[in-house]
C-alpha cells in the first residue's frame, strides 16, 4: 500500500547464494536466500485514495483499480495491491501471483478507456511512432479507421512470431500468443488515443534484437509505448508510404511483419458509409 518503499531490517535463515536464477516466464532474480524475520523501520507513507480503496470492503477489484487509476496511483503501485489481495469484496480477496495482476490491471484499465475511445471521432490521417528500450524495437502504426488492435512480435534471433489481435467489439478470450505484452502495448495506446479524443486501428511490430536476452517483464514494454506515444508522431500519405519507412529501421525484412498482420490485409476493403455521403 506504500508509496513508495520503506526500510526495514531483515534476518536471512541462510546465506544469500550469489547466483543468477533465469527462468523464461519471470524478471530476472539475483542473489536469493530464505528469509527468517522482517521488521520495518518506518512508517508507510500511504495515499488517502489507496487508504479508502482498501478498506471499502463493498467495492468490486475492477473498480477500485479504475479509482485508484484515476487518481493519479502509478500502475506499479496498483498491481502490488492487487496481487496483495487487498482489492475486492470482503468475502471475494485473494492473492494473485504478479503476472496476473499485471495483465489484469492493464486489461481493466484500457478496457474502461476503450468504452469512452470507440465514441470518438477517427484520426483523419496515417501516423506512425517508433522507439527502442533493451533490444525491444517498437514500431507503431495508426491508420484512420475504427478501433481495432493488432501486435506482431518477432524474434531476430529465432525467427520465432508472436501474434494476437483484436477487433472493433471488446476482446472476450486471452491474447494466449503475445500474452501480457499485449495488454501492456495496448494501455500505451489507449492512453495516447483518450487524451487525443480519438480512436484508430493500431497495429504494432516488435522486432525482438539479440540484445533482449534476459526476460525483465511486460512492464518496461508498457512505459515503451507510453513514451514512444509522448512524442511527435511521423504522418503519411499511404499505408505503403509509411511501411516503406518503418522498413529502414527494422532488422528484419518487414514483409515477415505483413504476411503475418490481419488488419493490414483488411484496411480499406470494406467501404464505409461516409466514402458515399457528401454534406452539402
Amino acid at each position: 500500500m506504500a508509496k513508495k518503499s520503506v526500510s526495514a531490517e531483515f534476518t536471512l535463515s541462510k546465506p544469500a547464494r550469489f547466483k543468477m536464477i533465469k527462468e523464461n516466464s519471470v524478471p530476472f532474480i539475483g542473489n536469493p536466500a530464505p528469509l527468517e524475520k522482517i521488521k520495518i523501520e518506518e512508517n508507510p507513507k500511504i495515499e488517502k485514495k489507496v487508504d479508502y480503496v482498501v478498506s471499502e470492503e463493498k467495492l468490486k477489484a475492477s473498480e477500485g483499480i479504475q479509482n485508484l487509476y484515476k487518481s493519479g496511483i502509478e500502475n506499479s503501485n496498483i498491481i502490488k495491491i492487487l496481487s496483495a489481495g487487498l482489492l475486492g469484496l470482503k468475502t471475494q480477496r485473494k492473492l494473485v501471483p504478479t503476472r496476473w495482476a499485471i495483465t489484469a490491471t492493464d486489461d481493466i484499465i484500457s478496457k474502461a478507456q476503450l468504452s469512452k475511445i470507440r465514441n470518438f471521432k477517427e484520426i483523419n490521417e496515417i501516423l506512425s511512432f517508433y522507439g527502442e528500450y533493451l533490444g525491444n524495437h517498437y514500431e507503431i502504426l495508426l491508420l484512420p479507421d475504427k478501433w481495432s488492435f493488432e501486435i506482431i512480435e518477432i524474434s531476430q534471433k529465432s525467427k520465432k512470431a508472436w501474434h494476437d489481435y483484436e477487433g472493433f467489439f471488446p476482446r472476450k478470450n486471452y491474447a494466449d500468443n503475445v500474452t501480457g505484452g499485449y495488454y501492456a502495448a495496448r494501455i500505451g495506446i489507449s492512453e495516447y488515443l483518450l487524451r487525443k479524443q480519438k480512436q484508430a486501428t493500431a497495429i504494432i511490430f516488435r522486432e525482438v534484437r539479440p540484445e533482449y536476452n534476459v526476460p525483465l517483464g511486460v512492464g518496461i514494454l508498457r512505459e515503451l509505448v507510453r513514451d514512444i506515444t509522448s512524442k511527435q508522431p511521423t504522418k503519411f500519405l499511404s499505408v505503403n508510404e509509411a511501411l516503406e519507412e518503418i522498413s529502414t529501421r527494422l532488422n528484419l525484412n518487414i514483409d515477415e511483419f505483413k504476411d503475418k498482420s490481419v488488419l493490414l490485409k483488411e484496411f480499406g476493403k470494406q467501404k464505409k458509409i461516409s466514402d458515399w455521403f457528401h454534406p452539402t
